[in-house]
């Protein structure tokens, strides 16, 4: 290797002259010893590499001849560690046989006469700190030639790229903590501490092992020993078999610590033994200690620097945040729970008020009706005021009952529309024709305007009526002179009602609270309790429409309501009460007038009369019942409960039930039940009678055999009064088949 032209002139102390201990200890060392031989027998372009190499501050080694044995700079020590100063002189193979395998066959390829290589990124796992270390390089590898242009030497530049590589792995895991839901599912917390474990587990190499412990009351768990146990919901890289992951350690301290079991391990699967954890308290805004701890295993490729200890740091408040969210999810789904059942209980206390109301009503307005129905001078004129006036107020009483009801159905959600064909401009023309004694008796003008083209459609009738019914109240009861105009019209595929009145107006501060429950605009002084309006907006809501509003004190208002517009089937005909409003609440303030006469009693001597069990638990409905099916035709046997009505049946076989659903011991379900378990009555026929309104009653009946159901009201404008419930069980069962 001796070069021309240089001789004896070029020592080492002169090759290597210069400031820095690696120019310091390349000076010292015995190179005839090395297969390179003396300094003074190294050709020119072995020298000139060397004097390449040696200022810069860019770490760079320099491999020479068929040993590759390394010169390398001051800068390059950082990347040797401890293998400095050893590596100086050594070959390549020697210095780097933990890595050889992946960088040998590039320098050979280099020193074979190919090309450079240019490497990105390259993972090698170095030996230079007295551990395998997971680091990661962008190299290049160059050929320096001879005189004779042969390939001599490998010329190597390097850049530790481990921060950068490292760095944008830990970023992706926090990135995927970030995406970690803490909704959904019936446990939430442990729910999002399983998904937290996941992305930890998935990395693997800056998280070889990771577990969630949470304090048991935390975790949702009960029971009295050891109250202040962890619980472990959630592990990754851990063995099954792994004794790591006992079911609850102590919470004796949750402060973080480095966890060291010399002559043990714990095992993450497909990795080197994990010796190392770190464990996290997980802090929680709100609570005063430590809700669990977060244990990391830590690589045992890594040291456990400033930047590990960030990242640890990092993933911990990551996931103590998780966990606040879920806490705070599951509370605000525990407090919508609460509300909701305070909703479903709200419901059912109404149900339940409705039918305790109606009872007491319907024992009042059914005397009263039969007193009114009464002419000439069967009574004297101030009794007949007095019939009267008592029947409005009871009127109005279930009025109220039944608005409370579906205020409460449209808190709960349960305001479904039941659309039928309806001849919508005839139904909306009666439900005003209504109000013309009451307009006449106030001075005003009542008109109204209907497109005949409005209909018919597929509408909820009661909830239509319940609209105009309100609406048209409201403005003759707030209107003192003037006009109450109506009007209905088509418009782009909507039903538009409107309802304009010339009364005082709202004030700009009240208009956009009318529609608030209880809300009572006091400008008109009338009474209320201030759900009408609220109710017009969620039948609107109902009917996938709405209410608008336009007013100003002294000009009246004008409310506007826009449905869909849905046209009724062709060849359906519409459907036609004796009396349109038929099954809809009467209102109190509204003169009520003559109700038709009754159906007459199929009472005439040798009438065939058919036998009836009544079941009523009230003393005076089951009478009162008993006197209106016996009017009827009808044998009664009425009796007060479910198991006397057994017994009665097992003696002598009926030809109808007709049985109260709410009853002593036994309800009317379970009778009906136990009457279609028997052969003998199972197509025996049964008529449940309520006074429970809901749609879920009547469902709930009919599913379980009723042959009908019925909701008892005597409202002359609501449902099916008792009398004409007699007249249909006449008409429906008196040519049946006689079960003696």
């Amino acid at each position: 290797m001796t070069g021309s032209g240089f001789g004896n002139s070029w020592s080492a102390d002169r090759l290597f002259a210069g400031p820095g201990e690696t120019r310091e200890r390349l000076r010292r060392i015995d190179w005839a010893a090395t297969p390179l031989g003396p300094v003074e027998t190294w050709s020119v372009e072995l020298r000139a590499a060397i004097r390449t190499v040696l200022p810069s501050e860019v770490p760079m080694l320099l491999w020479w001849g068929p040993e590759l044995v390394q010169i390398f700079n001051d800068a390059y020590t950082r990347v040797l560690g401890a293998k400095y100063p050893a590596a100086i002189g050594e070959p390549g193979a020697q210095c780097w046989a933990e890595i050889w395998d992946e960088v040998g066959p590039l320098a050979e390829q280099v020193m074979s006469g190919g090309a450079a290589t240019y490497t990105e990124n390259q993972p090698l796992y170095l030996l230079r700190h007295g551990y395998l270390e997971e680091t990661y390089w962008t190299f290049s590898y160059s050929p320096v030639q001879d005189e004779d242009g042969k390939v001599a030497g490998v010329f190597v530049a390097t850049t530790d790229v481990t921060a950068t590589v490292l760095g944008e792995r830990r970023l992706e895991t926090l990135r995927q903590l970030g995406t970690v839901s803490t909704a959904g599912g019936d446990d939430p917390l442990v729910d999002a501490c399983r998904a937290v474990v996941r992305v930890l587990g998935a990395s693997g190499q800056d998280v070889p092992l990771a577990a969630i412990y949470l304090r048991r009351e935390v975790a949702g768990g009960s029971g009295d020993d050891a109250a202040d146990d962890l619980v472990l919901v959630g592990a990754a890289g851990v063995d099954d078999d792994g004794e790591f992951r006992p079911a609850r350690i102590p919470a004796t301290d949750v402060t973080s610590r480095r966890v060291q079991a010399p002559g043990e391990s714990f095992e993450p699967a497909g990795s080197k033994a994990v010796t190392e954890v770190r464990l996290c308290p997980l802090i929680v805004t709100g609570h005063a200690e430590p809700v669990g701890v977060l244990v990391l295993g830590i690589s045992p490729y890594r040291a456990f620097d400033d930047a590990y200890r960030g990242f640890a740091e990092l993933v911990t408040a990551k996931v103590s945040t998780l966990i606040s969210d879920a806490l705070a999810y599951e509370f605000e789904r525990d407090r919508a729970a609460a509300l909701a059942e305070l909703d479903a209980a709200k419901t059912r206390f109404f149900q339940n008020v409705s039918h305790e109301f109606r009872t007491p009503l319907t024992l009042l307005l059914g005397p009263l009706e039969t007193l009114r129905e009464r002419t000439g001078d069967e009574l004297p004129a101030d009794q007949r005021d007095a019939i009267a006036a008592a029947y409005r107020a009871a009127v109005r009483l279930q009025q109220l009952v039944d608005d409370l009801l579906d205020l409460s159905k449209a808190e709960a959600g349960q305001l479904l529309p039941r659309p039928e064909p309806t001849d919508v401009g005839r139904l909306t023309a009666e439900c005003v024709s209504m109000f013309d004694s009451a307009a006449v008796q106030a001075g005003l003008a009542l008109r109204a305007d209907i497109d005949e083209g409005a209909g018919p459609v597929e509408v909820d009738r009661e909830m239509w009526v319940k609209i105009v019914l309100n609406l048209v109240s409201n403005a003759v009861k707030y209107t003192r002179s003037g006009s109450v105009s109506v009007a209905l019209r088509q418009d782009a595929g909507r039903l538009v009602l409107s309802v304009t009145d010339t009364g005082v107006g709202i004030p700009a501060e009240e208009r956009e609270r009318v529609f608030d429950r209880f809300y009572r605009v006091e400008a008109g002084g009338s009474g209320g309790v201030g759900i009408g309006l609220s109710l017009v907006a969620d039948f609107a809501a109902a009917l996938g429409g709405s209410v608008e509003l336009d007013s100003a004190p002294g000009r009246g208002s004008t409310f506007t309501v826009r449905v869909p517009r849905v046209p009724a089937p062709d060849g359906v005909t519409p459907r036609a009460d004796d009396r349109p409003v038929g099954a809809v609440t009467s209102f109190g303030d509204i003169d009520q007038r003559e109700p038709s006469a009754e159906v007459a009693p199929s009472t005439e001597p040798g009438a065939d009369r058919r036998r009836i069990l009544l079941v009523e638990d009230h003393p005076d409905l089951r009478a009162y019942l008993t006197r209106l099916l016996q009017e009827q035709g009808w044998d009664v046997d009425a009796v007060a409960d479910a198991e006397s009505a057994l017994k009665r049946v097992a003696v002598r076989t009926p030809h109808l039930v007709l049985s109260d659903v709410m009853l002593p011991g036994r309800d009317g379900i379970d009778f009906l039940r136990e009457l279609r378990s028997e052969q003998s009555t199972a197509r025996l026929p049964v008529v449940l009678l309520t006074a429970r309104a809901g749609t879920e009653s009547t469902i709930d009946g009919l599913n379980h055999g009723a042959d009908d159901y019925k909701l008892a009201s005597y409202s002359q404008n609501r449902n099916v009064k008792l009398r004409e419930i007699a007249a249909e069980v006449v008409a429906n069962f008196t040519a049946g088949t006689d079960r003696e």
